[in-house]
């Protein structure tokens, strides 16, 4: 085959064969079949965004903004079923107005040397400076438009004072924020609404607009974007089955999280209309914190809250295996090599009732309709959640192995002692656990809520297509973006990425250029 014959068909069709593009491959059949564009247009606007979240939201406000006109199709039918609903209200972010109001010393460079880093330097640069760059400049709109009270809070994987909590611990107060302003802006939202068709001129390299079909009356939108597309249609976590289908080395394994509608159909529309080859779809932001309480279904606990207090992490061998300082997505792949594929946070009553001096059932659980009464009931199950007042009692009701966990307990001790973690190198040894009880446990397994993978993009949020060359009028932010994270996700940094990507993309397509 000469160079001359190495069409964009030919290209796809070698890379299917060799399994290199498979999520690609639908766009052998489809894509020289694709009009450039419908017999009639029910619909023309400057930009057409797609996905109602933080991302998708944050875009639109900026559309409008920049004088454009703009609509959102959303496959969920509430910007509350979103991954910015479900999130615990961490924004990680460079040169915010409160990074500046607490002096928190920092840089976009270092920022982005962290995000890397955590991330085994598998992430990629364009969309990870972007973000290390804005981050602050877009967390500065949510706040200046009304977002809820908040605090800057030390977090594993950040060298610096930069990320920002809601003191509600919910991802809900973004999309308060940006609800209120679509509405203020009267931005049509068509929900229930997902993409189903994207209208590509392949001579031209560009898309041209898209269809979106009505879920319950199967009516067909087709809206022509002058400027662009901007996808923001989230990630691939939202059931079971498209996390299986998606990331087959978590299949039937841990807790599954996320909205239902980001089961990853948009990616496969894009694939297939456009040939739009996808990336880093092996990764996925897998916490070692979930409790399966039904099915695969189930909260968090930020177990961190209770090893800062003086609590370890055990398996069912009742030995640590990890330093509890570790970033936590660090921790997941020790999950894989411990009996049962879970661990235990253990303490003390005094740890437990240190922790629970400064934090809320659901800051700890992650669920704020979680209170003292629900968790009393999971206590008193007995499933996941362990409460006793000898050791003996303890490992009978959680399946620990007793002669372990004494001589863990006796060598963390000894350790505590002499200030110094002779097992995993913990450098805040200061806090014994008594011996005596009595005893609290809670079991977690691996939580998978977050995908790492979708489009490559240029540093402007343009999605790279079948030949890695940017293709024109489509854009891409938030979870449907691939190489952020990286093989590692760092705590704060979706939901940061998610609102910095949708602000800048928005102001992108209407022409900004200082990125």
């Amino acid at each position: 085959m000469t160079n001359a014959s190495l069409t964009r068909r030919h290209f796809l069709a070698a890379a299917a064969a060799t399994g290199a593009a498979a999520a690609a491959t639908p766009a052998l059949a489809a894509s020289s079949q694709n009009a450039a564009a419908p017999a009639k247009w029910d619909l023309t606007v400057d930009v057409v965004v797609c996905g109602a979240g933080g991302a998708g939201l944050m875009a639109a406000c900026q559309v409008y903004d920049k004088k454009g006109s703009v609509v959102v199709f959303d496959k969920s039918y509430s910007p509350y079923e979103s991954a910015t609903r479900m999130c615990g209200g961490l924004y990680t972010a460079y040169g915010s107005a409160i990074q500046k109001r607490e002096k928190a010393h920092d840089s976009w460079q270092e920022f982005a040397h962290d995000i890397m880093d955590y991330g085994s330097y598998m992430s990629l640069k364009e969309p990870v400076e972007l973000f290390a760059k804005h981050s602050g400049e877009a967390f500065d709109w949510l706040e200046n438009h009304g977002l809820a009270p908040h605090h800057l809070e030390k977090y594993a994987g950040h060298s610096n004072l930069r990320a920002i909590r809601q003191e509600s611990y919910q991802g809900k107060d973004y999309i308060d924020v940006l609800v209120k302003e679509i509405k203020n802006r009267k931005i049509r939202i068509y929900e229930g609404t997902p993409l189903t068709r994207i209208f590509f001129d392949q001579k031209k390299n560009t898309v041209t607009g898209i269809e979106a079909t009505n879920i319950d009356t199967g009516k067909k939108i087709r809206v022509r974007a002058k400027r662009g597309v901007i996808m923001a249609t989230g990630g691939i976590t939202g059931t079971p089955e498209s996390l299986d289908f998606w990331v087959p080395s978590v299949a039937g394994k841990g807790v599954q999280i996320g909205c239902s509608a980001n089961d990853g159909s948009a990616l496969r529309v894009a694939c297939r209309d456009v040939g739009t080859p996808l990336s880093h779809m092996q990764y996925i932001a897998s916490y070692p914190c979930g409790v399966v309480i039904s099915g695969r279904r189930g909260p968090y606990c930020r177990f961190w809250y209770f090893t800062n207090a003086g609590g370890i992490l055990i398996n069912k061998n009742g030995k640590r295996f990890v330093s509890e300082k570790e970033g936590i997505c660090h921790i997941t792949p020790h999950l894989a090599g411990n009996p049962g594929g879970y661990h235990i946070v253990f303490m003390d009553k005094k740890i437990y009732d240190e922790t629970r001096k400064h934090y809320k059932v659901g800051a700890l659980i992650g669920l704020p309709s979680w209170n003292d009464e629900r968790l009393e009931e999971e206590f008193k199950l007995g499933k996941n959640f362990f409460r006793a007042n000898t050791l003996e009692e303890f490992c009978k009701q959680s399946g620990v192995d007793l002669k372990g966990l004494k001589e863990q307990l006796e060598k963390w001790n000894k350790d505590v002692e002499a200030k110094n973690d002779s097992q995993f190198g913990r450098t805040d040894m200061k806090t014994k656990i008594d011996m005596n009880g009595p005893f609290y446990g809670i079991k977690m397994y691996p939580w998978n809520n977050l995908s790492c993978g979708g489009f490559r993009v240029t540093d402007h949020l343009q999605v790279l297509g079948w030949d890695l060359k940017p293709v024109k009028g489509l854009y891409a932010a938030g979870e449907t973006v691939a190489g952020v994270h990286g093989a590692f996700y760092c705590g704060g940094n979706a939901c940061g990425f998610a609102h910095t990507s949708g602000y800048m993309a928005g102001q992108i397509v209407m022409g900004r250029t200082d990125v």
